[in-house]
Formats: structure tokens, sequence, C-alpha cells
């Protein structure tokens, strides 16, 4: 892809958040809290740690490390998610992935959850990452598995295709690419990072399928776009849908679903 099919990726990407942040944050940390932990520590993460947490979105992971004892600096692209991060963490700023304006070697833990099936160019993300850890430091990043595992997110993409609905998402990278083990290590080896560590998490996710539909509808910019193409009877359609096949697949009872989430986390420490 040439520059310019990638920076309209990244603008779309950069808007998406903005109109997006406050669904996210309602509601999808009953997701994302998930893989956290996993996280933090492949990063290493504790007591007096100097942590960088990349993309953080509502918080989330920047909550946790403070939980650890860390001092948390965090920083996100979108001004929304900044204003919301602010209310949970103490020091929050808006800055690209790729162009933290931060200190070389400054942190002693980069972390970033769910950030590089985001980016445009995630090997000029990895190298700012980089850039910024501290000689000793590690960086962690989480990306969501293939579909066809990640239930969680993955069910709806099934359900809005088998019934013929498309959006327009501007093209860009592959969203799966790094769920691949090999290739998520080579990115991080490429970035210059040692003692590379690649490993599959899971855990359950515990939802009332309709209100999920909406709200990965409402959250996700990928799934959103391709949702907000389809006229009311066509997304009333796929909610159905959605709910019947997520109660037969994973109902747990009550009108509830027990879906598998599945992501993949990769470290590596800066020599």
């Amino acid at each position: 892809m040439d520059d310019s099919v990638l920076d309209a990726f990244a603008a779309w990407e950069r808007d998406s958040w903005e109109v997006r942040a406050a669904a996210y944050a309602a509601d999808v940390g009953v997701l994302t809290r998930g893989a956290v932990p996993a996280l933090l520590d492949a990063a290493a993460v504790g007591s007096g740690c100097r942590v960088l947490d990349v993309a953080t979105g509502p918080g989330f992971v920047g909550t946790e490390a403070l939980g650890r004892g860390a001092v948390v600096t965090a920083v996100d692209q979108s001004a929304a998610m900044v204003e919301i991060a602010s209310r949970a963490l103490p020091d929050v700023r808006q800055a690209s992935a790729e162009q933290l304006g931060l200190p070389d070697g400054a942190y002693d833990a980069v972390v970033a959850g769910f950030l590089l099936n985001h980016l445009a160019r995630p090997e000029l993300g990895i190298a700012e990452l980089v850039r910024v850890l501290a000689p000793g430091g590690r960086l962690a990043l989480t990306v969501w598995d293939r579909p066809d595992a990640n239930r969680a997110m993955g069910l709806l993409g099934e359900v809005v295709t088998s019934l013929g609905i498309t959006g327009v998402v501007p093209p860009g990278p592959d969203s799966t690419l790094f769920a691949d083990e090999q290739r998520f290590a080579a990115l991080l080896a490429g970035g210059g990072l040692v003692d590379v560590e690649v490993a599959r998490m899971t855990w359950q996710v515990d939802v009332e399928p309709g209100g999920w539909f909406d709200t990965v509808a409402a959250a996700m910019p990928r799934s959103g776009a391709v949702l907000a193409s389809a006229n009311e009877p066509q997304r009333a359609q796929a909610r159905q849908v959605y709910v019947e096949r997520a109660l037969e697949r994973y109902g747990s009872g009550n009108g509830r679903c027990l879906l598998p989430a599945t992501a993949v986390v990769g470290s590596g420490r800066r020599p």
C-alpha cells in the first residue's frame, strides 16, 4: 500500500475513535480487562516501575498498573479518550503511537493494549515504543486473535457476512496479521528487542447478547462502519440472528452468554 492509502486509513482510525470513545469506555471494559493482567506481567510491571501506557483508551491498563504501585504516564491519539482517561489517571497526554513526543529511554516498561491492529504502519509504531524504553526495560502488546477463535468479537462479523451486509472501511493493514505468533515475534525482534516471547491467552466474557451486539456496533470502528451502511431492517435482522446464534452456541442461562475471548500477548526486552 502506498503512503496515501496508509495515511487515509490512519486518519479514518483517528476520527473513528473521537466519535466512539464514550461507547467504548462505557461497555467494552467487560471484555478488554480480561487481557490486562497478562499484558502487565509480560512487561514486568511492579511497584515503582515507570510505565508508559500507549493507546490507553479509557485507561483500563494504566489503572491496573497504578494498582500495582507503578508510576504511570498514559497517551492516546484521541482527544475524547484522553478526556475520559484523565478521570482515572493522573498523567494523560494526547499523542500518537508513531510520534510520542517523549524522551528517549524514559520508561522501564511500555505497554499497549490492542494497538497494533489499528496502526497504519506497525513497524514505525514499534520503533517509537522501543525508543522511549530504557535499556533493560520490556515492551508488551496485546492483539486480538483471529475472529474464528475470538468469538467475543468475531461472531458479529460472521453474522454480518452471512447476511450479505457490506460496508465501506478504508483499505489498510490486515487487522489479524499479528495474531500469527511468528509474525508477531518477527515484528518485535525487527524493532530491536531481545528475549521475545509470544503467547495466547483465553478468557470468557459474560454478556446479554443483544446488548453486546449493540456495544460492538457502537464502540468498534470497523464493525460500526459496516453496520452503519446497512438500513434499519438489515440491522434489526443482524441483531436478531446474532442473539439466536450466541444463545444457541454459548448460552449460559437466563438469556446470557459466555463468549470465548482470545488474544495474543507479545513482549521483548530492549538490550
